[in-house]
């Protein structure tokens, strides 16, 4: 079954166009994961938040992205530019029923 995530983040006072860079050019990088069916952005500048969207094939796609993420230096960037860990949430996505 598909998996979906959502990612909550706010970035430090005066770091909302850098965060919002560096996770631009990490959704990217998720784009071309093996397994990934979508990543998209989802900015609200007004409260300075940052989510992001990902819908992958299976929890196994998305394990190994995770593996792979965890090697690369963005989190680091990630971590400093964020006021707090980022709020991470994983879903099972069920089928939609045919008519």
């Amino acid at each position: 079954m598909a998996e979906a995530v959502i990612i909550s983040l706010r970035p430090r006072p005066g770091k909302f166009t850098e965060l919002t860079a560096l996770i631009t050019q990490m959704v990217e990088e998720a784009r071309k994961h093996n397994g990934c069916l979508q990543a998209e952005i989802l900015l609200a500048p007004e409260r300075e938040e940052i989510s992001v969207f990902q819908r992958w094939q299976d929890s196994e796609a998305f394990g190994e992205y995770l593996i792979w993420r965890s090697k690369q230096e963005h989190l680091d960037r990630v971590y400093a530019l964020a006021e707090a860990e980022p709020d991470f949430s994983s879903y099972t996505l069920i089928e939609p029923v045919q008519p």
